[in-house]
């Protein structure tokens, strides 16, 4: 990509990162924290009160006292006496009609036992009858008998009956616990819409004749259970007779109805009255009332004050609301600028040949934008609730995820964008912690020391290392933020150590795991981590290299050996020169036996082909080359190797077979004719690639492997690829050519060392 197009697309990049970062951190309150001290530390001046002003209570504060005020309403009941006089009388006409049936009964027998009744008698049957009639309705022919004949059993039941009554019986089932009324459903064989309310508290307000009393919250029983009491009051009473207690338990299982009444809207409503009589202040401070002394700590309650201070201050300066949006706004679009100054001059080309690829970066930096704002939007409404399972001293700002890009930046690209999204996230940080340069540097700290096993990425193991390393990183400045702070305390400390440690290993998780992949994906960028895996011998290509030109998949691991070693030497990176060398030559599985390391007992087809047939076929293993990476999704990168791994350099053996073939002719021979077609490197790998190439193939054609003769050779080598003007375009300089030229020399000799003969050997 050239730099007019990379400037081009940075410009409109920077215009879209600060629009984002003025619409997600908008808020005057984030540069005004700034001045702000922190809790624990000791106080660099005496602050005495300018102005008279209210502190507040926090809203977690005030919904804890509204709830508190809400629970102390006791649960409303009413008695209702029409109701209870209602169930008496019905109770108590039914047992007179009981009565009357029952002494209509024993007149009907008497009369039946002297001779001959009269008309009398026919009269009570045809009363009896219709009196039978009537209660039979209510309840079973069985009990009817019993009870007519009783009348003290008839009395014990009206009595136990109004005991009940005037106890109460409630609509409502009060239960401890959720548990506590699925029980009482179930043992009653209850539909699930029984009305029941959980509530603890050991007394419930019965309003009765228009006054309220406190009762206990026992003493207020569902029907069920004041049935079995009545019954069980009954059956001490007339313990031997089954029938008689039966005829109990059906009488009042069908007389027996709720008197009192659970009033659901009056106890909400006393309890939404009690909730807005809480204050929302915790009091006044008057004007020139000392604050905090100098050296003094800041404790919670002073933190309080001053916030209060400064919010007062605001409504009364309104100046000040204003201008403390705009210095925020300049300080995002500085951080923002000189970032992406720094993507713009960093050496890059090798990283970025396509916009879209430039792009990843942008997205990557608006990621962690967004991640910030999720965190500090978060941070906020969790200060203002209520949530017990937060420690105490929790510090929200450990949640915030800085080490989210960075991380991801340095495996995507390099350890140089890395420490560059390590520094913006840092600034970031510190910004919206109330310009905390302390937070800042630890952020900074944190994440080299994260970022240091992921330089030299080769496994994915590699972010485990990166997570103990980040981990040790965090516990040692959380330790260190408290010391400053006069806060450190085991409790503290651990707790923190938890939040921030929990952080770095999300943070990682998602890197390694989603946003790596996905950037690769989206943005058709390469990793260490995809080419550790194309180095996988059972890949689809190298398979086929293997199959259709074994002496060609030999040269490659050779070449791939020797540029590996090699590329350290100036800095470049070993592992895509390893992986362009296995693939470098994928081309040759075309027409394998024109090329010499894939031809048996001698024979060389070129023999039968003329110079120009055979230039034809040597240039095109770079072109079919190319072809086959797309179709087996090579990445461009690697794929790089493939196309300029030759450059333009000439083929000079066909060159001069063609030049003797003409001069017989008298025709003449165009060296571009019979030369590769380019392009030529275009990175220090892709010259490195091509360097081994010719030199390990060469090397195995020499008879003198001297020391001497392979630097030669060597130097031979490097200097006609410099003269053709091969490196021009790959950023190689004079002083990396030297360097390779001895890397070079170091491995070959290494390779063809002299070894001890062993005997018999000659």
């Amino acid at each position: 990509m050239k730099k007019k197009q990379k400037k081009l697309h940075l410009i409109i990049g920077w215009a879209i990162v600060v629009i984002a970062a003025l619409f997600l951190f908008p808020d005057k309150n984030i540069a005004l924290q700034a001045e702000r001290p922190h809790l624990g530390q000791a106080s660099s001046r005496t602050i005495v009160a300018p102005i008279n002003f209210e502190v507040p209570k926090s809203e977690q504060e005030i919904e804890t006292e509204r709830n508190r005020a809400a629970d102390k309403v006791n649960a409303i009941f009413e008695f209702n006496n029409d109701e209870t006089k209602r169930i008496y009388e019905e109770l108590k006409t039914f047992l007179h009609k009981v009565g009357q049936y029952g002494s209509l009964q024993n007149q009907i027998n008497q009369a039946s036992a002297l001779e001959g009744g009269d008309s009398s008698v026919q009269v009570k049957v045809i009363q009896a009858s219709r009196v039978y009639d009537v209660l039979k309705q209510r309840i079973s022919t069985s009990a009817i008998k019993p009870l007519s004949v009783n009348a003290k059993a008839r009395d014990s039941l009206l009595s136990v009956f109004n005991q009940a009554l005037q106890k109460g019986v409630s609509n409502t089932f009060i239960a401890t616990s959720e548990t506590a009324a699925q029980l009482y459903r179930d043992n009653y064989k209850l539909q699930d819409d029984f009305k029941y309310i959980v509530y603890t508290k050991p007394t419930i307000t019965l309003l009765k004749d228009n006054e309220k009393s406190s009762v206990e919250a026992g003493g207020i029983q569902p029907l069920r259970r004041r049935i079995d009491e009545a019954f069980a009051q009954l059956q001490m009473s007339f313990p031997n007779d089954q029938g008689l207690l039966s005829s109990f338990y059906e009488t009042l299982f069908v007389f027996m109805l709720p008197n009192v009444f659970y009033l659901e809207k009056e106890t909400d409503a006393s309890r939404l009255e009690a909730r807005q009589k809480v204050t929302l202040i915790k009091g006044m401070v008057p004007r020139g009332m000392e604050i905090v002394a100098q050296g003094s700590p800041i404790t919670k309650d002073i933190l309080e004050k001053l916030d209060a201070l400064q919010r007062a201050q605001q409504k009364e300066e309104n100046s000040r609301k204003f201008t403390a949006v705009y210095g925020n706004a300049l300080v995002l679009v500085i951080i923002i600028t000189f970032f992406f100054l720094f993507i713009f001059v960093t050496p890059s080309n090798r990283l970025f040949k396509t916009p879209r690829q430039l792009w990843s970066v942008i997205a990557l930096t608006l990621l962690q934008l967004v991640a910030f704002w999720v965190m500090h939007n978060f941070s906020g409404s969790l200060n203002s609730v209520d949530i017990p399972v937060l420690p105490e001293n929790f510090e929200f700002m450990w949640l915030y995820p800085f080490a989210l890009a960075p991380v991801t930046a340095t495996v995507l690209f390099d350890h140089r964008f890395g420490l560059g999204f390590t520094i913006f996230s840092a600034f970031i940080f510190g910004l919206l912690n109330g310009y905390d340069l302390a937070a800042t540097i630890f952020a900074i700290a944190i994440t080299c020391v994260a970022m240091l096993p992921l330089i030299r990425m080769r496994y994915r193991v590699q972010f485990v290392w990166s997570i103990i390393a980040g981990v040790g990183a965090m516990a040692a400045a959380i330790a260190i933020m408290f010391l400053l702070r006069n806060r450190l305390s085991f409790e503290a400390f651990y707790q923190n150590v938890i939040v921030g440690s929990a952080n770095i290993i999300v943070c990682s998780a998602l890197a390694s795991v989603l946003l790596v992949h996905l950037a690769e994906r989206v943005f058709g960028i390469t990793t260490v981590l995809t080419l550790m895996e194309m180095s996988d011998f059972n890949r689809p290509a190298l398979k086929r290299i293997s199959e259709y030109a074994p002496g060609t998949f030999h040269h490659s691991i050779q070449v791939s050996n020797l540029a590996e070693k090699v590329a350290d030497s100036i800095g470049a990176n070993s592992l895509l020169v390893r992986v362009m060398a296995l693939y470098h030559d994928l081309g040759k599985t075309m027409r394998p036996e024109y090329f010499t390391e894939n031809q048996k007992q001698g024979v060389n087809p070129h023999d039968s082909l003329d110079p120009a047939q055979s230039v034809k076929i040597i240039v095109g293993h770079v072109e079919q080359g190319a072809l086959l990476a797309q179709e087996y999704n090579i990445p461009d990168m690697v794929a790089d190797g493939i196309r300029e791994h030759h450059g333009s350099s000439e083929i000079k053996f066909f060159y001069h077979k063609a030049k003797e073939l003409a001069a017989e002719k008298g025709g003449t021979v165009k060296i571009e004719d019979y030369s590769y077609k380019g392009p030529k490197p275009q990175s220090k790998e892709t010259a490195i690639l091509m360097l081994a190439d010719i030199i390990e193939a060469t090397s195995r054609s020499m008879t003198d492997t001297s020391p001497e003769a392979l630097a030669a050779m060597i130097h031979k080598t490097i200097e006609g690829r410099f003269m053709e003007g091969q490196f021009n375009e790959s950023n190689l300089s004079v002083k990396d050519l030297f360097k390779l030229e001895k890397a070079f020399l170091d491995s070959l000799d290494g390779t063809y060392h002299t070894r001890v003969k062993y005997p018999g050997q000659k």
